[in-house]
């Protein structure tokens, strides 16, 4: 109960410190109705809100039997006492740094691609083909959503010849 509580709280400085990221977005020069900074920040409002709501979970007193109830409801008890796989955790975490670094040079669509695809291989390949194709369609979906309807500017990287 300890843990979960300073996991609240390290959660709300992350968000809150997020926030704070999104006011040092540069506005483009021609001022828009909604420039880069709108959808960040309403990311970080949700975060923000949401930890908060998480710290006032965490520090009402709450009896340890109800975790054990709620965790029976969802099918989680066989789960409360299972360990951690350091060995896909650091495999995961790896590749997320991959992902960042790869981000710019292979624009977002592709990178996204191929992170999904690593990450399901490491995590469940028992539906290999449906969830490359889910990460195919979000990958490429998110990426027109943000370039398109929201006019965000996402890196394109290798597929940049497409879009000029």
């Amino acid at each position: 109960m300890k843990a979960e509580k300073i996991a609240s709280l390290v959660f709300t400085a992350i968000a809150a410190a997020y926030l704070v990221g999104t006011f040092l977005i540069k506005e483009p020069p021609l001022r828009q109705q909604m420039g880069p900074e709108t959808f960040p920040r309403a990311i970080g409002v949700l975060m923000l809100f949401l930890s908060i709501l998480y710290v006032r979970q965490q520090f009402q007193h709450q009896p340890a039997q109800d975790d054990e109830e709620r965790a029976a409801i969802i099918g989680a008890e066989e789960k409360l006492g299972a360990f951690v796989d350091y060995k896909t955790l650091g495999i995961m975490l790896v590749l997320m740094l991959i992902y960042g670094l790869s981000f710019e040079p292979l624009g977002y669509p592709v990178a996204t691609l191929l992170m999904f695809a690593a990450g399901i291989f490491v995590l469940d390949h028992n539906h290999l083909k449906r969830d490359l194709i889910i990460a195919l369609i979000a990958s490429f979906g998110i990426f027109f959503l943000f370039r398109f309807v929201l006019r965000v500017n996402l890196p394109a990287g290798t597929l940049d010849f497409l879009f000029r």
